[in-house]
């Protein structure tokens, strides 16, 4: 018995040393930053499994000693750092190096300084539109909303298709990017709207210039950045629910995002809108056909560390659109009445019925993302892209042809680029990338209609780089360079006797592949060379002032409807007519940008000139009669032109005192508390645009417009704010003469020569707007109340196509509720 027990004794002692022998491991290492590898002084290593925390020295190293064999968890943490979990397994002494996110707070640094007006880390002229803004307009659309910045105008047809305007360009010249996948939606022609929801945006950056290349050389005029909800490594659920609801057009809208994040990485992303309006009215009269109906969906689900992630996201975007039934004339006399009286020539009873003349649009995107951050280096990251947008357009059309589209087209556009930056070093960033994308268009020949867009394939394949760099606390500079080949082959027919009026069968004779009765067949086939160059310079003074300079060059080959257009625009109810012969624009700008902050004073003053050869431009030259009707013929045509102008930004905040609460500890320390009382902020945009081969203004430049809006906070009542707001629009007077004569018959019928004034510019103009709103202290939940157009006031604006026709919308009263959580 004894000697089982003395066994016992020496199994268990046996045991006991075997261990503490065991338990004599040592884990060691340095923790560094992940970007430039420097060393992190006082990070936190946390043990689960021994509850207990190591401390890094100053070189970052640090050590664990007597660890046993087996499995650990360690959460390492350091201050403005995401704390980093791992999980390792120790059999003998072993070196574990671990590197932390360090530049967290300092890119959302970044992000606050960027949503003022302007991003102190490159040279490029650019403002941010924030996520309240972008809130206040969730029933509007996106060109709604970015005509809020200076320098940036909309472009319209109507109410419900509005484009941007970018220092006096727009359309293929505007590149807009949503979520890191550019646009493809048909945005040729002038009454294209952006097939986009902008309730999916956080925020939205827009660059004034060709300064972006990562995402084309192209875009002479500017680039639109649509940016979604930053992805966080929590375990939590946030999003909001937008109410709305006008009385002009008696509908509204109803849009909830849901983001779903949790602490290992994954995340779901989901919002949804639908808006129904009916006829919008002007201050006198019904502006028939007018409504809309739009619906959209945007789902995503991903994975993301800081150090590699992936996304797959889906988007449709659905829209019926009314457009005034007074604008599709049955003749040149009603032209020329509609514009000598003012007043829509059918004026219709309140209705949502969407009838002909209308547009549908459907779109649909789909992206992966793929990346991967390096240490000591930077991050590499992979997308591919399809979309496929269809475009109908309904005519007024008759007999067996009632409720079949006039103009059916299918575009479909993929994308794969590769893009990399490279971080790490101490005072420079390197960008890298290259892309690739291929198009098809097809038309759907069952119409019955002439097609105005032909079949056409399209590739492109570019690439560029990037430098950023900071020689000192006092200096940014920035250079970049991109190319692209583009190639675009199509099918079309013409008829014979305009392809011989226009000189193509000598100049094209090569295009020609065949006949068919009256029209001949050609294969038109063009290849372009696009290079693009920015360079810029900026200077701070301190933290208060800044100066800074870009040049930019940029080509931007002409697009499918300026080449192609050879017929009826349905939308419009105008002739539209390319040409074969155009060159690829060549853009040379220059953007100066002066920002300073002194006390409660913010302003920015952003003067540029833009000098382009070769431009093309859409002017109206007569009107053509066919069998369905008179309709108004426009021709794209090609010039030299001049563009420069200012924009201003200037805002003062007035604060007022509220004493502070008498702290127990110390009865003579009582602190005044600073409270904003009232903001006041106003916008000043100007552009003097000239064609210099001819000596003559451009067509369609945004005339001289001011924005001034004052915010009183906390008025009468605590989270009570007041906003008035003002946009005066003086008239352009730099226009250009189009007007064209035609042959109308007079009461005893007559035919008499009129003029149709197609060129005047509407009378001046200035809104008043009201709006106040309510926001609950513990709810998240806020109310706003607005009234747009105050005074009813009657007006025309210049850049409506529909201006000739009708008056603007007149008083609009607007009921808002968003909830956040």
């Amino acid at each position: 018995m004894f000697t089982k027990q003395l066994v016992a004794i020496a199994v268990f002692l046996s045991f006991c040393f075997s261990n503490a022998q065991e338990c004599t491991l040592v884990l060691q290492g340095k923790v560094i930053d992940f970007h430039d590898s420097k060393p992190l002084e006082l990070a936190q290593i946390y043990v689960v499994q021994l509850q207990k925390t190591y401390i890094s020295n100053a070189d970052g190293s640090y050590k664990i000693s007597g660890l046993c064999p087996g499995t650990y968890d360690i959460n390492v943490s350091h201050y403005d750092c995401e704390t980093k979990k791992i999980t390792f397994e120790i059999g003998q002494n072993r070196t574990l190096n671990i590197s932390l996110e360090h530049h967290i707070s300092e890119l959302e640094t970044v992000n606050v300084l960027a949503d003022v007006h302007d991003n102190h880390a490159s040279t490029q002229s650019s403002t941010r539109i924030n996520a309240e803004k972008i809130q206040e307009y969730s029933g509007g659309s996106l060109g709604d909303a970015l005509a809020t910045v200076p320098g940036v105008s909309s472009l319209k047809t109507g109410n419900s298709v509005v484009k941007p305007v970018v220092h006096g360009l727009y359309g293929s010249r505007v590149a807009i990017v949503n979520d890191g996948l550019r646009q493809q939606d048909q945005e040729w022609g002038v009454e294209h709207a952006p097939n986009i929801d902008l309730n999916t945006a956080s925020n939205i950056q827009i660059i004034k210039g060709a300064s972006a290349l990562r995402y084309g050389g192209d875009a002479i005029g500017g680039t639109i950045l649509i940016e979604p909800a930053r992805v966080i490594s929590k375990d939590t659920l946030r999003g909001h629910a937008i109410l709305q609801g006008q009385t002009n057009g008696r509908g509204g809208s109803a849009t909830t995002t849901i983001n779903k994040y949790r602490a290992s990485g994954w995340y779901q992303q989901a919002t949804l809108t639908y808006k129904k309006l009916g006829d919008f009215e002007a201050p006198d009269y019904v502006l028939s056909n007018t409504g809309s109906e739009t619906a959209a969906v945007n789902l995503g689900v991903g994975f993301k560390t800081f150090e590699y992630g992936a996304s797959a996201k889906y988007s449709f975007y659905n829209s019926d659109i009314g457009i005034l039934r007074a604008s599709h004339i049955g003749n040149a006399g009603d032209l020329v009445r509609s514009i000598n009286s003012r007043q829509p020539l059918i004026i219709n009873e309140f209705t949502y019925d969407i009838d002909a003349p209308k547009q549908q649009v459907a779109h649909h995107g789909l992206q992966f993302n793929v990346f991967k951050r390096f240490a000591g280096l930077g991050k590499l990251s992979m997308d591919y892209s399809f979309q496929f947008n269809n475009r109908k357009e309904f005519d007024i059309r008759r007999g067996a042809n009632v409720g079949l589209a006039s103009l059916d087209i299918d575009l479909q556009t993929q994308n794969i680029s590769l893009y990399g930056i490279a971080d790490a070093f101490e005072n420079t960033t390197y960008e890298a990338g290259i892309d690739y994308m291929n198009q098809l268009n097809r038309p759907n020949a069952a119409t019955g209609v002439r097609r105005l867009i032909p079949d056409y394939d399209a590739n492109k394949i570019g690439a560029f780089a990037s430098l950023t760099h900071e020689p000192s606390e006092k200096w940014v500079l920035d250079a970049g360079m991109r190319y692209d080949r583009y190639d675009i082959n199509a099918t079309k027919f013409y008829l014979q006797s305009r392809w011989e009026d226009l000189g193509y069968e000598v100049q094209f004779a090569a295009f020609e592949i065949g006949e068919q009765g009256n029209q001949i067949l050609t294969n038109p086939a063009f290849q372009y060379d696009l290079f693009a160059f920015t360079a810029g310079a900026k200077y701070l003074w301190d933290r208060h002032y800044d100066l800074a300079l870009n040049l930019s060059s940029a080509n931007r080959a002409p697009n499918p409807s300026e080449l192609f257009s050879d017929g009826l625009h349905h939308a419009l109810a105008t002739i539209e007519l390319g040409r074969l012969d155009l060159k690829k624009e060549q853009s040379y700008k220059v953007n100066a940008t002066f920002h300073g902050n002194e006390g409660d004073l913010d302003f920015e003053i952003n003067p540029y000139m833009n000098f382009v050869t070769d431009f093309i431009q859409l002017i109206p030259t007569g009107i053509e009669t066919t069998i369905r009707g008179a309709f108004p013929v426009f021709q794209y045509e090609q010039i030299n032109a001049r563009l420069y102008g200012v924009d201003v930004h200037a805002s003062y905040d007035f604060w007022t005192k509220r004493p502070a609460k008498e702290m127990k500890t110390n009865p003579d320390e009582i602190v005044d508390e600073l409270t904003k009382l009232v903001s006041l902020e106003s916008n000043i945009s100007y552009i003097h645009g000239t064609d210099s081969s001819n000596g003559i203004p451009l067509i369609d430049m945004p005339p001289f417009q001011m924005e001034t809006q004052l915010i009183w906070y906390n008025a009468f009542v605590k989270r009570l704010d007041f906003r008035l707001a003002n946009q005066t629009v003086l008239q352009q007077n730099r226009f250009p003469n189009n007007n064209y004569d035609v042959s109308i018959p007079d009461d005893q019928g007559q035919l008499i020569t009129s003029t149709v004034d197609i060129s005047s510019t509407p009378a001046a103009y200035s809104l008043w707007n009201v709006g106040v709103s309510y926001a609950f202290a513990k709810a998240n939940t806020k109310i706003n109340l607005s009234t747009n157009n105050l005074f009813n006031t009657q007006y025309r604006n210049y850049l409506n196509r529909q201006r000739f026709y009708a008056n603007e919308v007149g008083r609009d009263i607007q009921l808002q509720i968003i909830y956040n959580f």
